[in-house]
């Protein structure tokens, strides 16, 4: 319930999640988050560990996110807000990783961090890209360090782009005999699939994984 309950339309965009927790309640997460009238945030994140203590960490995630969102224009200083106040309730050896993008709608721009989250992918005229600004998962480190390496970096959107956020459970799912997926068969599907719409992209790539 903590997931968005409706997808915004977005004139000439089209945005298509997916999620399924390992259990009952996980430590995956994705947002969609108003900053302004103008720039949408869009969240995808995941909590070492998984279950309920996963579940609660990312409800304090979103808390924490969809308050600093709100009217700031940067992802890295969001990023950073967001690992100064959690790393402090964190225990040790509890981290998240997110990808945090900001969508300028009018513009058709994103602005990217990634806190130690999974490469942002890309297709473009059949080409796979991977976007991977740096950054350490929050709650690694109170500040100090996490301030030094968050990046951010600028994606201008052309007509017919897809891009791909998602988490470890799409690239290290496993078959019966314990094979992963991984990134290159991954990446694979991406170029065959990256002319569908998203539903459609998503949908195959549920029914491959």
């Amino acid at each position: 319930m903590l997931l968005p309950q409706r997808i915004p339309h977005l004139a000439g965009l089209e945005l298509f999640p997916f999620y399924r927790s390992a259990r009952e309640v996980g430590g995956d997460y994705y947002d969609l988050v108003p900053v302004d009238r103008e720039h949408l945030g869009i969240v995808v994140a995941d909590v070492s560990g998984k279950g309920v203590q996963g579940s609660l960490v990312m409800a304090m995630m979103r808390s924490t996110l969809r308050s600093l969102a709100p009217g700031r224009g940067s992802t890295r200083q969001v990023m950073s807000l967001v690992n100064s106040i959690m790393a402090r309730d964190l225990k040790p050896g509890t981290f998240v990783t997110v990808l945090y993008l900001l969508l300028d709608v009018p513009r058709r721009e994103l602005l990217i961090s990634s806190a130690g989250h999974n490469p942002l992918v890309l297709v473009r005229a059949g080409a796979v890209h991977t976007i991977n600004p740096g950054g350490i998962a929050v709650g690694f480190d109170k500040g100090p360090l996490f301030d030094q390496t968050i990046e951010e970096k600028r994606l201008r959107l052309e007509p017919g782009d897809l891009v791909v956020g998602y988490t470890d459970g799409v690239v290290e799912a496993m078959d019966g005999a314990r094979q992963e997926y991984g990134a290159e068969r991954f990446y694979q599907y991406c170029a065959a699939h990256g002319v569908e719409s998203p539903q459609v992209f998503v949908e195959g790539l549920v029914a491959d994984l």
